[in-house]
């Protein structure tokens, strides 16, 4: 299942392939750390202060404080309880 990113303009693009809620987090990690890594220096690097998701249509949505940029879970038509085994 496809992990996307959708930048502030909309734009989405891949990142990962996941198929499980841990592989998510550790995918959304690694990006965000990669990112601040082209930071110029003394740029203040983002840190993920709160993590929050939901279902919209068939994707995962995650909020990790940016208020403009997503990440994008397409799970298809598995449920939440599926996926993160509520």
């Amino acid at each position: 299942m496809k992990l996307y990113f959708e930048n502030s303009y909309g734009k989405r693009r891949e990142i990962a392939d996941c198929m499980t809620s841990k592989e998510v987090g550790v995918a959304i990690n690694k990006f965000v750390e990669e990112c601040n890594a082209r930071k110029p220096a003394g740029q203040r690097p983002f840190e993920i202060i709160y993590t929050r998701m939901w279902k919209e249509d068939n994707m995962i949505k995650y909020d990790i404080g940016s208020w403009s940029e997503f990440f994008f879970w397409d799970v298809g038509d598995k449920t939440v309880e599926e996926l993160y085994d509520v």
